[in-house]
């Protein structure tokens, strides 16, 4: 389609103010209310771009594409929390162990000193 016949399709949505779906460059370009409202107020018809509407309706990102990457970070910490926790369970473990033994052996002491 000719870049004329698709400025012509955009101006006949923004006359009717109904958005409407064109191909440009092998791509679906839907022209939004939101796109409408934007060129809606110009004077000079000349003014509408197409290479611009393309390129700001191509997403260049996103929130979703993020997702799989917060969630293994999630999982990841959580992993590490549990590792954590179960060492610390461990040290604590040989750290009451050690002190019982002292506690005993000063126990000894006392009774053969008195």
């Amino acid at each position: 389609m000719k870049p004329e016949t698709l400025v012509m399709k955009i101006i006949e949505a923004m006359e009717t103010n109904s958005p409407t779906l064109i191909t440009y460059n092998g791509k679906k370009v839907h022209i939004t209310q939101k796109i409408i409202d934007k060129y809606k107020h110009c004077k000079v018809r000349d003014d509408i771009d197409l290479e611009r509407i393309d390129e700001n309706l191509t997403k260049k990102g996103g929130f979703i594409p993020f997702l799989p990457l917060i969630f293994a970070g999630l999982a990841a910490g959580a992993t590490a929390g549990g590792a954590a926790g179960i060492a610390k369970a461990v040290n604590d473990k040989k750290a009451e162990a050690a002190a019982n033994t002292e506690a005993r052996r000063h126990n000894l002491a006392m009774e053969r000193e008195a």
